[in-house]
C-alpha cells in the first residue's frame, strides 16, 4: 500500500522517563499472529461493524488492514472515493467506502448508520479556513459523537494527540493552538454517555510495526515525550484491540514506541491504566 498523507501528532520523549504511579510502561507485541480479540485474525460478526473516520487518510489505511487482517467487517469514509480508490490502488479493493464531509452533522448521522464500533483517526492539516482544527478535529468530531447513540454503537474510540491539554506544549505553539480543538473534541466525547477510549500517540512514522516496544502512561506529560515516534502499524493494531475491550473503557492514554522495552506485556499494561475520572 502507498502512503502519502501525514497526521498531525505531537512529539515525545527519545526514552521514557521515570515512571509515577499514573504511568504503565508496556511493551507492545504487535504482530498479527500474537494479538488477542479483534486483531487476532478470526472474525467475529457478533461484534459488528467498525467504521473507521478517516479510512483513506494514511492512519486511516493501517486501521483498515488491521481490521481486514482481522476478518472484522468495516465501512470507511472519506470526502472523495474516486480520489481515494485512486490513491490506494489495488488495496481500496473491496473497501466499503462511503463519501462524507464529515464537518456536515447530516453526513455524519448517515455514515454512522448501522456501524457497532467507531475508530476515529480524522485530523486537519491546514492552520487556517474551513479545513482546519476547529471544523475537523472538533466539528467533525462533534459530529460524529453526536450522531453515536449509546446503546447502538458500542465503542468510540479517538485519535488525538499528545500535548493537547497545556495550550503552551511545543506542538501547540507550532501549529498555533490547534491542539485545544482536539482537546475540545475529546471533550465532547468524554460527555456523550459512549463507551470510549482516546489515544495520544507520539509522532507518526512508518517503520516497521511489532519491532519495538511502545510505552503507555497517562497524565499528558509532553516534555516525557519529546521527540517520541509510534509506527503507524502499532499504532493500528492499539486501536483495534482497544474495540470491545473492557479494559480500555472510558481511558484516555499516550503512547510511543520505546526501543528500550521487549515486546510483549501490552495487555497486561492496558489493564493497569486508570479510566479517566469525568463521568457521565
Amino acid at each position: 500500500m502507498q502512503l502519502r498523507e501525514s497526521h498531525l501528532s505531537t512529539p515525545g520523549p527519545q526514552r521514557a522517563g521515570s515512571l509515577d504511579r499514573r504511568t504503565v510502561i508496556a511493551a507492545l507485541g504487535l504482530l498479527a499472529t500474537g494479538c488477542t480479540a479483534w486483531g487476532s485474525g478470526s472474525s467475529d460478526p457478533a461484534r459488528g461493524r467498525v467504521l473507521v473516520a478517516g479510512g483513506s487518510g494514511r492512519a486511516g489505511r493501517y486501521v483498515m488492514r488491521e481490521l481486514a487482517d482481522g476478518g472484522i467487517p468495516f465501512r470507511a469514509t472519506t470526502r472523495n472515493v474516486d480520489e481515494a480508490r485512486a490513491r490506494l490502488g489495488d488495496a481500496a479493493a473491496g473497501i466499503d467506502w462511503v463519501a462524507a464531509d464529515l464537518r456536515d452533522p447530516a453526513a455524519a448521522r448517515a455514515a454512522m448508520r448501522g456501524v457497532d464500533h467507531v475508530i476515529c483517526v480524522i485530523g486537519s492539516r491546514e492552520l487556517g479556513g474551513d479545513n482546519s482544527a476547529r471544523f475537523v478535529d472538533y466539528g467533525a468530531v462533534r459530529n460524529l459523537v453526536d450522531a453515536a447513540t449509546p446503546g447502538d454503537v458500542r465503542h468510540f474510540v479517538l485519535l488525538t494527540a499528545i500535548g493537547v491539554t497545556d495550550p503552551q506544549s511545543p506542538a501547540n505553539k507550532a501549529f498555533k493552538g490547534a491542539l485545544e480543538w482536539r482537546f475540545k473534541g475529546e471533550e465532547h466525547l468524554r460527555d456523550s454517555g459512549l463507551d470510549y477510549t482516546i489515544v495520544r500517540p507520539g509522532g507518526l512514522v512508518d517503520d516497521p510495526a511489532g519491532v519495538k516496544g511502545v510505552v503507555l502512561a497517562q497524565g499528558d506529560d509532553w516534555r516525557r515525550f519529546r521527540g517520541s515516534t509510534i509506527t503507524r502499524g502499532d499504532l493500528a493494531k492499539v486501536l483495534v484491540e482497544c474495540l470491545g475491550n473492557p479494559a480500555a473503557d472510558r481511558l484516555t492514554f499516550e503512547i510511543a514506541n520505546d526501543p528500550a522495552l521487549p515486546p510483549g506485556a501490552w495487555r497486561q499494561a492496558l489493564a493497569s491504566l486508570q479510566p479517566d475520572l469525568k463521568q457521565t
